[in-house]
């Protein structure tokens, strides 16, 4: 998928259905339950702050060594589309599955269970690897990185305060919400496939 074919905006869509609230609300809730409001608020920083740091290490070192295999940009764009429809379409059929609880956390094996594979995924981390190799310049790059980094803000924000949202709120809008964004996640991931192939075809069999 193109980056800079696509808006910040979309950007940050995007990452909010990968990386955000709609799937960590919950589980976060659940394995925070028996904490209280300190250890809590502790715990959400911690996790905002190794998740931030793994996936901005992972987008950078991802799209470099993307970049060294010299792939061109169409077929790249075919693969990032590709990668975002699975991801869709996996988010989707997510909504059906059996949901477990997760344990309730305790130490640091506890927090990493949120972070792997609560908020990490490997296909969100080949989502994010996709963006940034088509980013092309720092500057693009840039609002990749920019736009995941404001959706662990909002990740940060939510979990401070999931407790209260959760009360009034309750787990069923978040479903709908994501259900929401993965259907026009599948959309974009198709349009972007449509686009590529396009693009594959008119340059001929051999791309460079």
């Amino acid at each position: 998928m193109d980056a800079y074919l696509l808006t910040p905006a979309n950007l940050i869509v995007l990452f909010f259905m990968v990386f955000g609230p709609a799937k960590l609300l919950v589980p976060f809730h659940l394995a925070t339950r028996e904490m209280d409001t300190r250890s809590l608020r502790a715990t959400a920083i911690k996790v905002t702050a190794i998740s931030s740091i793994t996936l901005t290490i992972a987008g950078l070192a991802g799209g470099t060594m993307m970049e060294q295999w010299r792939i061109s940009v169409p077929v790249m764009q075919l693969a990032g589309g590709l990668i975002l429809l699975l991801v869709a379409l996996r988010l989707v059929m997510a909504q059906y599955g059996e949901q477990l609880p997760p344990p309730a956390v305790s130490g640091g094996s506890g927090v990493m269970r949120l972070i792997f594979p609560g908020i990490i995924t490997p296909y969100g981390i080949a989502a994010l690897i996709a963006l940034m190799t088509l980013s092309g310049g720092v500057q693009r790059s840039a609002i990749v990185l920019g736009a995941m980094l404001i959706v662990m803000a909002l990740n940060l924000l939510s979990t401070l305060f999931v407790r209260p949202i959760l009360h009034r709120v309750g787990p069923m809008p978040l479903h709908i919400l994501a259900a929401i964004l993965a259907v026009q996640q599948v959309a974009i991931a198709l349009q972007v496939i449509v686009m590529a192939a396009g693009e594959i075809h008119r340059a001929g069999p051999w791309v460079s």
